[in-house]
């Protein structure tokens, strides 16, 4: 299937590794140029060598806070002088830091009891500030070409916040996230660009396995247990893993998709309960 992207250019945040990583090659595999971006140069840069092997030429990197509105539009503005006009927008920025030796600085994961204003006002700069960044620095250049598409690597817990779990921070930002991109969806619709939330369930990726691995230190239980009992409630019965949320991304990302906007769909195995 021609998704029809074939030279389009995309930028991704979290490119360096996990779901944003496998986004970037499933672009690059429709034939799309592809920047991506994340806050480790180490990581992002030996990522660029192995999306450029498979794709020569056709992939860069520039290492940015993507929770920075001036970082985020110093890569939108090398993405242009790279590839030319951004036609594709994936945003992909952690919220709560789960272990900040490999995460680098941000709000830390907590309850309600023990968690201070100021790091909702972190979690909020950094999953809803880069996304409205990101999305305000890549409009202009869709309206210009009439075409766009813009991706937002969110989580289930905008639709359903995950009571049971002691994490606040998402549980309350998360459904802002999602707000924001059904209002752009309906103000961008009639410029021929697309809006769309991806809800994760539990993706299997090395940041997955320290949050489970948290979990299990908050709740006073075992990595067996944590994960057991969370797979039990799946009706898939196994963690995602990020090249099927790639799939997904990539074709929201295609002309194919043209009438899919405002929505947030979940890639979960099934663990969501709404119609």
């Amino acid at each position: 299937m021609d998704y029809g992207i074939n030279d389009k250019v995309a930028i991704v945040s979290g490119g360096s590794r996990g779901i944003g990583r496998a986004i970037a090659e499933a672009l690059l595999g429709e034939g799309a140029f592809v920047m991506i971006s994340a806050r480790t140069e180490v990581t992002l840069a030996a990522a660029a060598v192995e999306l450029d092997a498979l794709a020569p030429g056709r992939v860069a990197a520039v290492a940015a806070d993507m929770t920075d509105p001036d970082g985020v539009q110093a890569v939108v503005d090398a993405t242009r002088a790279r590839f030319g006009p951004v036609s594709i927008a994936v945003s992909n920025v952690i919220g709560h830091v789960i272990d900040s030796k490999k995460e680098g600085d941000g709000p830390g994961a907590g309850n309600f009891a023990s968690m201070p204003a100021a790091e909702y006002r972190r979690e909020f700069q950094h999953l809803f500030v880069s996304a409205w960044a990101l999305a305000h620095a890549c409009i202009p250049d869709m309206r210009a070409q009439r075409w766009g598409r813009i991706c937002n690597i969110g989580s289930g817990v905008a639709r359903e916040p995950a009571t049971e779990l002691p994490h606040v921070l998402p549980n309350v930002v998360r459904p802002a996230v999602a707000g924001m991109h059904r209002i752009l969806a309906a103000r961008l619709a009639g410029d021929g660009i697309t809006v769309n939330n991806i809800l994760t369930g539990s993706i299997l990726t090395d940041r997955n396995l320290s949050y489970w691995n948290w979990l299990a230190g908050e709740t006073g239980s075992t990595f067996e247990a944590v994960t057991a009992g969370f797979h039990s409630r799946i009706p898939l019965r196994r963690q995602g893993k990020p090249e099927e949320m790639a799939a997904l991304v990539a074709f929201l990302c295609s002309q194919r998709a043209a009438r899919i906007t405002g929505q947030s769909i979940p890639v979960d195995g099934g663990i969501t309960r709404h119609l």
